[in-house]
């Protein structure tokens, strides 16, 4: 125990505060390592606060586990109330409230978490063949966080599975860098590879995960939308041609059919001269 305990006081002290007027208040608060962690909350008074005692509950989540009734001096323009924690483990990072007992209930809650991952581009289209490198980064510009590790993950189905890049060198690889970035790079492209991949930074007090989606296309399918196009407009130039062809073989018949009718409209007008000029001579 004595052990334990000088681990605990070996930790790095940290206070953090929530100022609250008339309504509650959330405050993120980002931890890395094992903590002793104070937290600290203040309750403006106002004019309409007759009381000389304020009670406050303190709750984990949504479990109460401290209870107090301050007093209030003349000089005070504050309600004030204060808890301390030990966060050792992930078990530790939880949401921590303390709760003013006044008429509707003000909170200041307290949201503790790990570092966040951040991912510039969370969907990456790639080529058959070819390779891509998949980037995240724990942490800020203005702040960076080294986690204990990192892991990367892909998805089998409903599950993830662990990707080791050791014993699959001639896939993947780890490209080594900074401790708040990591990246995988995935080659020989195919269009198995498409799908989701998750990075996991591993803290002493939690994991944080991010993911990218990718997509592998065939290098025919950008020219997909082209192609359809392309025989959109031969089949159209087809139509045109067939439909000229056939206007044109019809203007044909019809010019045939006039020359035939003309033929037979002057056959017609000889045979009628041939008789009148018979018909003439025999009555002379």
């Amino acid at each position: 125990m004595q052990g334990v305990n000088s681990a605990v006081t070996s930790f790095p002290y940290m206070r953090e505060n929530i100022t609250i007027n008339e309504a509650s208040v959330t405050k993120n608060v980002i931890l890395e390592k094992p903590t002793r962690l104070e937290l600290m909350c203040s309750l403006v008074i106002n004019s309409a606060m007759k009381m000389e005692k304020m009670e406050v509950v303190w709750k984990i989540d949504d479990k109460e586990i401290k209870n107090e009734s301050i007093s209030r001096n003349p000089t005070d323009t504050k309600w004030c109330s204060q808890h301390e924690i030990n966060v050792i483990n992930k078990d530790d990072i939880k949401n921590y409230a303390c709760v003013f007992k006044t008429e509707p209930e003000i909170s200041a809650i307290f949201h503790l978490q790990v570092p966040e991952i951040h991912i510039k581009s969370k969907q990456i289209v790639s080529y058959v063949g070819d390779y891509v490198v998949l980037s995240c980064t724990v942490g800020e510009e203005k702040k960076h966080y080294q986690p204990s590790s990192w892991a990367w993950h892909t998805a089998n189905g409903s599950e993830q599975v662990a990707l080791n890049a050791t014993l699959m060198p001639e896939k993947y690889l780890i490209i080594e860098g900074p401790a708040n970035i990591t990246k995988l790079k995935i080659l020989s492209l195919s269009e198995k590879d498409s799908g989701l991949y998750w990075c996991e930074a591993i803290f002493p007090v939690g994991e944080s995960k991010g993911n990218v989606s990718l997509t592998v296309l065939t290098y025919m399918t950008p020219l997909k939308p082209f192609l359809g196009i392309a025989a959109e407009v031969v089949i159209l130039v087809a139509a045109i041609f067939i439909y000229e062809m056939i206007s044109r073989k019809k203007e044909v018949q019809v010019e045939v059919e006039k020359e035939l009718e003309q033929a037979e409209t002057l056959k017609s007008e000889d045979s009628n001269g041939v008789e009148n000029s018979s018909t003439r001579q025999r009555k002379t």
